[in-house]
C-alpha cells in the first residue's frame, strides 16, 4: 500500500488534519511546526529513523488518521 503522504511536505499534509494535532506535546529538543513546515514526508521518516528528538512523534501524528479532518 502506498503511503498517503508520499511526495507532500509536512504544511501540504497538515492541511488535511486538524488543527489541534500541532498542540501534541514535543519532547525538548523538538523542532517546532514551523521549523519543518517545508520539509518533505520522505526526510521527517528519514529524521524519525535516525531518532532525531521529535521526529518519531511527529511522524505519528502525521500518519494517523484520527486526527484526519
Amino acid at each position: 500500500m502506498p503511503d498517503q503522504n508520499a511526495g507532500k511536505t509536512v504544511e501540504e499534509i497538515l492541511r488535511g488534519k486538524v488543527g489541534s494535532i500541532k498542540d501534541a506535546g514535543l519532547e525538548p529538543g523538538s523542532p517546532t511546526w514551523r521549523d519543518i513546515l517545508h520539509l518533505p514526508w520522505e526526510e521527517v521518516e528519514e529524521r524519525a529513523r535516525r531518532d532525531e528528538p521529535g521526529f518519531r512523534t511527529i511522524q505519528k501524528l502525521l500518519k494517523r488518521r484520527r486526527f484526519d479532518k
